[in-house]
């Protein structure tokens, strides 16, 4: 398995737990004919280990089928799929700053998304194909949007796209292909760095974004005023 070299596993797509030297090896393949030096996301292989679940967020009835419908919203304006302690944190940074409240759903979002993402893996041996495959799609499905909103680089979205295709599509050939027509579409999606300076500032900005995720998952109870910091500082981010 290859997992990143990082203190924070937020700082990272958990995508990369799961990745095998054969599929890094197609993502290198379109990457060296594509994407230059965009390709520039240091990894090491490990033995295999678990991918720690997403903290922050409340266990879900259905595991697999989480993401699959809206969260319920309860009394105190708390989404269901989030713990207390994450909420009222976010809730006390947008008390004196409600403009701050999308880049809050942004968040939500970006964590909802990575939560998914687990469950499909726990799903790797489950027998029920069709519930994983339908998971997996939508995952894939959300990437041109995902890149857009600079949640990932284009490198990590490959790699993304590379680990979701060879669970939904077995046929080789077929999977590259299809594998070269989403990265042909995330790449025109979003402005591509052109040089090396570039490449460093925009996964620089990509683990910027990823500062508040990690901060929401130190423990049960972020601090508020912690978190009203990244918050403004994830706001402020031009990229």
């Amino acid at each position: 398995m290859i997992t990143y070299q990082s203190k924070n596993s937020w700082q990272r797509p958990l995508l990369i737990a799961l990745i095998g030297s054969a599929v890094v090896g197609t993502g290198v393949w379109w990457f060296s004919g594509h994407s230059g030096a965009d390709a520039t996301t240091q990894v090491s292989t490990t033995a295999s280990e678990p991918v720690a679940a997403a903290g922050g967020m409340a266990a879900p009835a259905t595991p697999a089928l989480a993401g699959s419908t809206d969260p319920t919203i309860l009394s105190d304006g708390r989404p269901s799929d989030f713990t207390p302690g994450v909420w009222s944190a976010l809730d006390k940074a947008m008390t004196n700053k409600p403009q701050l409240k999308p880049e809050v759903d942004k968040v939500l979002s970006y964590m909802r998304f990575q939560r998914s993402f687990e469950q499909w893996q726990a799903l790797e041996d489950a027998r029920d194909a069709q519930q994983r495959h339908q998971l997996a799609q939508s995952l894939l499905n959300q990437m041109p949007d995902r890149l857009v909103k600079g949640e990932f680089s284009l490198s990590e979205a490959l790699m993304m796209t590379t680990v979701l295709m060879s669970d939904l599509e077995p046929d080789e050939k077929k999977r590259e292909q299809q594998i070269d027509d989403w990265g042909k579409k995330m790449a025109l999606a979003v402005p591509q760095p052109t040089d090396d300076a570039q490449v460093q500032a925009s996964q620089k900005c990509v683990e910027d974004r990823r500062v508040l995720p990690g901060l929401l998952t130190e423990g049960p109870n972020p601090d508020p005023a912690k978190v009203q910091q990244a918050l403004e500082e994830r706001s402020r981010l031009s990229c």
